[in-house]
């Protein structure tokens, strides 16, 4: 597998895209979780009684803590953007140097949601202990055998009676009030020495190359939003941008970063970059209610009429090939070093 440049390359968009429609939507369903026994949560009522609002369901443990849903629908959505993401990173899990000969002793995957990627490393490296913390038990009940789940506020102080070999994030923005104190010292401080921390971070922002995307229409506005809300309830959208430097002050060496592009619907010329561009403006046209309606209630008082009237123009944006928009995603990994290492 060939790993990009640091920074990607323009995408050069189809020039058949200005007549494409829409591609049909992929999505698969997660039964619900069977998890483990952990110190942080047990598996009670009260964590399975998810509070409703908005017509959706949301995690009852810390309820309130974070603002996307935990129902079907979106559980279908958060296995479609891990589709994208693997997809966009030329279908690899990870970037960070494990080997298949000396495989990593413990794998941690935080805010794991539905566990795919947990799982998938599991059947990758079958004699690794894996380990998924999410707020939700919303996993699948199979899993392989060396693949646990825990309910688990990763902001608390972590506990676990083992050191890791590789601890991963994918598409956590607006999990947390400060990635770098909350998760990447902790991670660093749970990892053995020469152990690797990875982060694959897609920032909420909405980039285009050329004039065709309007930087006052409504997709923009949209994103815009979606990122002052975030500040307001000091959950912020937008922290992809930093990670290599947060990495460096948190005391990581061998520090990568690659930088990428998510394209937004099927204007790419490219076959496989089109396919990846119309799964993940799926992926965002099943969010953009979750995302927006706990959001944007309480950063800035609009009712569901509003923001559903608001989001009528988002949704004929995002489909449309002829704007030519992505989102930005940060993949950087990196090594706690050995003692006495410079």
């Amino acid at each position: 597998m060939t790993i990009p440049a640091e920074t990607s390359r323009t995408i050069e968009p189809d020039p058949e895209s200005i007549s494409a429609s829409s591609s049909g939507e992929k999505s698969s369903t997660s039964s619900d979780g069977n998890w483990c026994d952990h110190d942080s949560a047990s598996l009670s009522d009260s964590i399975q009684d998810f509070p409703k609002d908005f017509g959706r369901t949301y995690h009852a443990y810390r309820a309130g803590s974070y603002a996307f849903p935990n129902d079907t629908p979106e559980q279908e959505r958060l296995e479609l953007q891990g589709w994208c993401v693997k997809r966009l990173m030329d279908d690899g899990l990870y970037w960070a140097p494990l080997s298949p000969t000396r495989p990593p002793r413990a794998i941690l995957d935080i805010a794991t949601g539905v566990g795919d990627w947990a799982i998938e490393m599991g059947d990758l490296f079958h004699d690794s202990l894996v380990i998924g913390t999410d707020l939700s038990p919303i996993q699948p009940a199979e899993v392989p055998p060396n693949v646990h789940f825990y309910v688990e506020d990763s902001t608390d102080s972590w506990d676990f009676p083992q050191k890791f070999d590789y601890i991963h994030t994918r598409a956590t923005a607006g999990c947390w009030a400060s990635f770098e104190t909350q998760i990447a010292e902790q991670a660093f401080a749970a990892l053995e020495p020469g152990g690797w921390f990875e982060s694959q971070e897609v920032d909420c922002n909405v980039l285009c190359d050329d004039s065709t995307l309007d930087p006052n229409g409504p997709f923009v506005a949209w994103s815009n939003d979606l990122i002052v809300a975030s500040e307001k309830l000091d959950r912020p959208a937008i922290f992809g941008v930093n990670l290599r430097e947060i990495y460096e002050r948190v005391g990581f060496v061998d520090i990568h970063q690659r930088i990428l592009k998510m394209p937004v619907n099927g204007w790419a010329k490219d076959r496989r970059l089109k396919e990846i561009g119309w799964m993940w403006a799926t992926n965002v046209l099943k969010g953009l209610p979750g995302f927006s309606y706990q959001l944007f209630t309480k950063a800035f008082q609009r009712t569901s009429a509003q923001i559903e009237v608001s989001l009528i123009d988002v949704r004929r944006d995002l489909m449309n090939p002829r704007i030519h928009a992505y989102m930005p995603v940060f993949v950087v990994w990196g090594r706690k070093p050995y003692p006495g290492e410079k």
